[in-house]
Parts: C-alpha cells; sequence; structure tokens
C-alpha cells in the first residue's frame, strides 16, 4: 500500500474542487480528507491505479524479471510474465518504493493549466506551464508526501534487521534507492570498522600496560596510523564495488533517466542548440559572480565559527601565555577561567571538576549546532539565487556548502592543536572531548527528544477544545501529519565526520575506530527507528550513487595521508623514537608543563630541517601514489555486474533490431543480480 497525500491549506473552495479536478484528470484516485489542525483545510488522499502504474513503470523502463529469471524492462502487455520481488509482502511485482516514485513523478509534472483568478499568485507570478504542486508550495499553502504504510510493511526490514545481507534490499524496498544506499553504505561502514576497532583496542592497552608510553612517543602508533590509511583507501574501493552492485540489482542502472530542469530555475527564453525546442538559458558568467558573493557570505559565517573556536580554546586553557599564537588569538579577561584553582581549571584542581571542566565544550558545541541552524537557511538562500539548472547541480551545491562549513566548525580547533600548538597531546583531549559530547548530542537531537517533543504536543493536541475539521481525518494521515521531514543530510554529514575523526587524526585517538563501531550500531537502529517511527516517510528518488558523499569521502581519506604524516613527522615525537639525531628536546619550565601537554618539547636539530621534510615528501608521494594505484586498478564495478550489465544493453540491442531473438537470452552469470 503506498498512497500519497496532497494538503491544501486553505478554505477556498473553488481552490479546492480545481485541485481534486486536475488530480483526477491525470488519472489518480482521490478521497478528500480533513485536516487535523486546520478545520478549513482539507487533505487529498491520493492512490495510483494499477493501470497507470503499468503505463508509467513501462514509460520508465522499469527492470523486473520475468517467470524465467529473466531480467529485463518491464511491458505492460506482458504483465502476467513478471514476478514479484523477493522482498515482497504482497502479490504486486512493484514495490512500494516504485510505486511511491511514480506517484510522485505524475504529482510533479501536473500543469495548471489554464491560470484561473482564485488561483494564488506568487511574487514570480504563476504559469500555465508551472507545475501546480510547486506553485502551491511556493505561497505556502500547499505540501504533499508519501503517508506510512501499515506496521507490517514499514518495519520489514527492522524485523530481518541490519546484520541480514538482505537489510539494503527491504530498506530499498519501501524507502527507496536514495535511503537504502545510506543505510548500505553505514552497514558497510560497521563491517569494515571490525579490523581498525581490533587495532585500535590493541594499541590503547599496549600504552595501557606502559605508563612510560603515550600517542606522543609511542612506536605502534605509526604502524597503526599506517593501517587507517591503507584501510580507508580500500574501504572505500569496497563501497564503489558494492554500490555497483547494489543498484545492478535493484533494476536502476538502466532506468530512462529524463533530462530535467529544476522548477524554481529562471532564465532568458531561446532556442536549444542541441534540441530546437524553446528552452530557458541562464549566462555562466553571472552564475560565477554569484558564486563568488556565495564564497564572501560563508566567510563571514566561517569567520564567526573561528571566533567561536577561539573563545572555546582560551576557556580550556588551550591557549595560555605559552601558546604561539598569544600575541593574536590569548584573551586574557576569559582564560583565566582556567587558572589553576578556577572554574575551568583543566588539571582539576578547580570547584566541582568532573561538572565544569566540560562547560566550554558543551557551549562550544551547542553555539557551532546554532551556527549551523543559521547557515542552513543562509546557505538555502544562496543556493537558490545561484538558479542551477538541474535539481542535482542545485542539491551538490547546497550538500557541498553545508558540508565545508559544518566540516570547519568540526576540524577546525583540533587542526589548530595540530598544526598551529604541535601538540598532540590537547589534540587527543580535545578530540575525546568533541567525540563524546558529539555522540551523546547525535543520539539525544536525534531519536530521543524529536520522540518525546512528539508525544508533548500529541498530548497536548488531544486535549485541545478546536473545533472539528470539516471532513472526517484519514487515519493514516493523522498519525504521519506532525511528522518532521527526514533530513538525510544530517546523516550523512555525522558519519563522514566521524570519518574524519578515525583517519584525519589516527595516531592521536586510537579508541576512535572501536568507539566508532559501537556508535554506528546503535546510530544505525536509530536511524531506521527514526524513519519508520518520527519522521515522515521520504520521497523516493531513484539514484544511482551517493552522489557527491563519494568524492567528500575520497577527499577526506586524501587529506588524511597528508594530516597523519605531519603528526608523526612535526607534532608528535613519533619520528624523534625513530631517528632521535633529527630532534632535539627542551625540558619546559614548571609553569609552562602545568599549561601544555607535555614537561618538555621537542625540535628539528640544527641542519636537520631538510631531511625531516625530505622524510614527509617521500613518504607523501609514496602513500598517494599507491592509494592512486589502488582506486585506478581495481575496477568500480564487479565482473559479474559489468557482465549483466553488457547482457542488459545487448537484450536492449536486441528488442530493438530483431525482437524475435530477445526470448533467447538468459542472465547466466549474475542471477541473484
Amino acid at each position: 500500500m503506498c498512497d500519497y497525500v496532497f494538503v491544501l491549506h486553505s478554505s477556498d473552495e473553488k481552490l479546492q474542487v480545481f485541485v481534486e479536478e486536475k488530480l483526477t484528470e491525470n488519472g489518480l484516485e482521490v478521497s478528500k480528507s480533513g485536516y487535523p489542525t486546520e478545520t478549513e483545510a482539507c487533505a487529498f488522499v491520493i492512490h495510483v491505479p494499477d493501470n497507470l502504474i503499468q503505463t508509467e513503470a513501462e514509460s520508465w523502463g522499469f527492470l523486473k524479471r520475468d517467470e524465467r529469471g529473466f531480467k529485463r524492462e518491464y511491458v505492460s502487455v506482458q504483465h502476467d510474465l513478471f514476478e514479484q520481488p523477493y522482498t515482497a509482502m504482497t502479490s504486486d511485482i512493484f514495490t512500494p518504493s516504485e510505486v511511491s516514485f511514480i506517484a510522485h513523478e505524475i504529482i510533479k509534472r501536473i500543469k495548471i493549466g489554464e491560470v484561473p483568478d482564485f488561483f494564488p499568485r506568487p511574487k514570480s507570478g504563476v504559469h500555465s506551464h508551472d507545475p501546480m504542486m510547486l506553485a502551491l508550495e511556493r505561497v505556502e499553502i500547499g505540501e504533499c508526501w508519501p503517508l506510512h504504510a501499515p506496521a507490517e510493511e514499514r518495519f520489514a526490514a527492522w524485523k530481518v534487521g541490519p546484520a541480514n545481507s538482505t537489510f539494503p534490499d527491504h530498506m530499498e524496498h519501501y524507502f527507496g534507492a536514495n535511503v537504502a544506499l545510506y543505510f548500505a553504505w553505514l552497514r558497510n561502514y560497521i563491517i569494515w570498522l571490525v579490523l581498525p576497532a581490533i587495532a585500535g583496542t590493541a594499541v590503547y592497552t599496549y600504552h595501557s600496560l606502559h605508563p612510560e608510553v603515550n600517542v606522543d612517543n609511542s612506536l605502534v602508533s605509526p604502524i597503526y596510523t599506517l593501517l587507517i590509511i591503507v584501510w580507508s583507501v580500500f574501504f572505500v574501493k569496497s563501497w564503489d564495488r558494492l554500490s555497483s552492485t547494489l543498484v545492478c540489482r535493484w533494476g536502476i542502472t538502466d532506468v530512462k533517466w529524463r533530462r530535467e530542469v529544476r522548477p524554481g530555475f529562471t532564465g532568458l527564453k531561446r532556442i536549444s542548440p542541441v534540441t530546437g525546442h524553446p528552452e530557458r538559458y541562464f549566462n555562466p558568467l553571472e552564475r560565477v559572480f554569484r558564486y563568488f558573493v556565495s564564497g564572501c557570505v560563508t566567510t563571514v559565517m566561517l569567520v564567526l565559527a573561528f571566533s567561536v573556536m577561539v573563545i572555546s580554546l582560551n576557556l580550556q586553557g588551550y591557549i595560555h601565555p605559552y601558546s604561539y599564537s598569544r600575541n593574536y588569538l590569548l584573551f586574557p579577561s576569559i582564560s583565566w577561567l582556567c587558572d589553576e584553582g578556577e572554574y575551568f581549571d583543566p588539571s582539576g584542581k578547580g570547584p566541582f571538576p568532573s561538572l565544569l571542566l566540560f562547560i566550554p565544550v558543551i557551549l562550544h558545541v551547542v553555539i557551532i549546532q546554532v551556527l549551523n541552524k543559521v547557515y542552513q537557511v543562509v546557505a538555502i538562500k544562496l543556493t537558490e539565487w545561484e538558479n542551477h539548472r538541474s535539481p542535482s547541480q542545485h542539491e551538490n551545491a547546497l550538500f557541498v556548502k553545508r558540508f565545508f562549513f559544518e566540516a570547519f566548525d568540526c576540524y577546525i580547533a583540533l587542526f589548530y592543536l595540530a598544526f598551529v600548538e604541535l601538540d598532540i597531546v590537547l589534540l587527543r583531549r580535545e578530540l575525546v572531548s568533541l567525540y563524546t559530547v558529539d555522540s551523546v548530542r547525535r543520539l539525544a537531537t536525534e531519536t530521543i527528544i524529536p520522540l518525546l517533543t512528539r508525544k508533548a504536543t500529541r498530548k497536548l493536541s488531544d486535549n485541545d477544545s478546536s473545533p472539528s475539521a470539516t471532513h472526517q481525518v484519514n487515519p493514516r494521515l493523522a498519525k504521519d501529519y506532525d511528522k518532521p521531514e527526514y533530513e538525510q543530510f544530517d546523516d550523512y554529514l555525522e558519519m563522514v565526520v566521524q570519518l574524519g575523526y578515525v583517519t584525519l587524526f589516527a595516531g592521536a585517538f586510537p579508541l576512535a575506530a572501536p568507539l566508532s563501531f559501537v556508535c554506528n550500531i546503535l546510530e544505525l537502529y536509530s536511524d531506521v527507528f527514526k524513519l519508520s517511527t518520527i519522521c515522515r516517510r521520504p520521497v523516493v528518488h531513484r539514484v544511482t550513487s551517493i552522489g557527491v558523499w563519494s568524492i567528500l569521502i575520497k577527499g577526506t581519506i586524501l587529506l588524511s595521508v597528508f594530516t597523519n604524516l605531519y603528526i608523526f613527522c612535526f607534532t608528535s615525537e613519533q619520528l624523534m623514537t625513530y631517528a632521535p639525531s633529527l630532534f632535539t628536546v627542551t625540558p619546559l619550565a614548571v609553569e609552562e608543563m602545568a599549561k601544555a601537554g607535555s614537561d618538555h618539547v621537542h625540535d628539528i636539530a640544527a641542519g636537520a630541517g631538510m631531511t625531516v621534510a625530505g622524510i614527509m615528501a617521500v613518504l607523501e608521494h609514496g602513500l598517494l601514489a599507491a592509494v592512486a594505484a589502488v582506486w585506478i586498478l581495481i575496477p568500480d564495478t564487479p565482473g559479474e555486474v559489468a557482465d549483466e550489465l553488457a547482457r542488459r544493453e545487448y537484450v536492449k540491442f536486441l528488442r530493438d533490431h530483431d525482437k524475435t531473438r530477445v526470448v533467447g537470452v538468459s542472465s547466466t552469470t549474475c542471477m541473484g543480480i
């Protein structure tokens, strides 16, 4: 069962009749419903009839398995020859996600047609060729989303369990590829974390058994760092291969994608040099100027985030009178709070040390979250103003802005301690604090707080004596109307930032991998629960990859080569343990030791600077060459998947040129795909 709801927050009866007629004219079955919190508003619960589903499935080129086990494009006149998916809970050959996708595409492309006088006008105006749903959303009186199915179907993936290899297939069956690929990536990430979790635990145990050894001078930390770099490279390649396998198995690879223009795209009308049809054109040079303005606005926001970081480091005692940056980043008016015996004394000699020590970190995280929310609004406005042509270009531009801003917030303090203060002990301390607070915040804000808030809101709503709606409220709408929309960006961002904690500063925090392994298992179940219970059912997008996140993950892995080598050669004493003749050691005064993470500092010996830099350059070039070799030489698509894709192309060729021979082609190498 997959129904959509189109909510019209308007008491205009003419508009309500107009919308209902437009929906039914396009072959949709519509039933009118009331809206729980608005007596004058109405909702249209939309059901797509079977004949329309079959027509659309054939139009989109859905791949379905026929009775002989051959996967080929669906043909409506041969409907009885196709089999239902093995994840199906009904006799229908189409999954709920496929039906949801079809419903959304039909609703999305319904045009207004002849614009009636009573139709609301947004500032940009309204035209006959505008999609009705978009026009109503612009004036904030219309919204549309898929309704959740009954619990048995909604919790099918939960019952199977993430440990089952078919878990991603069950997620795709109900939520679609865009959601399923995230969960498949997270599941793959957890599986691959087993090795570094074991290694990180072993390194931590070694350090615990040898008190004289720490992350600064450990002989095993560089080995662990090298393991993490190698691990991350193969992890990324494993995901590329798994992703191509999944989208092939789900039959999305060969979908006839249509060149889609974003509804909000504006431009001058011209004749397309490609198609010869009228189209809207926007000068790319003007977009470059808008990119520049977006960059300037983002820079201002980053300065604010940097200022918050400086205040936080002052309150935690990381910037002190002996710091390298004391002349321009030390603020005595607030840094005194972390002096010996004061409220935030990092040595624990102040009042209530078990409580007050975490206040600066908590304040830092809270303020950063507020800045992230503010920048989210700013980024949406900027990206809309940049006027991207396609939805994917618009989405990627928005994601990149938000990722770099929020990643900057998460990492800037760590980069400062690692590459300015050159103190790996303080770096480890800040890493532990940020990781712990962020993990607790993520669990609380994603699941616990929304669930409690929704229950409290529902209780107040039940006690409200407001008049009932004009029409009876659909039971499924009554359960879903007050649920928040699912924000997939936050889920990806949290995991990619966490991957950065594991890889960018591997030698400083070996426990990041085992802690991430445990936290991610909880995160996986929490996200499934959130999707199935707390959030509205997301709109289905038949995507073939995780998009720009794949590039950002690879960029993080490449950056980890530089950060870890710099920490090995300059920040820590790890290289000094292997080549002591290249460094000198200077003891610190008592007052300096109270602020720094060690009782001494190490410096490069006179005349050895080029040698140390050369060691780093050789290691960096060697590791980057190895990374390139792995990513280039190992194909992204497994052999059996490549064979299956080639078979499909061959079947398509035969169908177009010699239809009598299509029946003889079987899927011999990839029956499970």
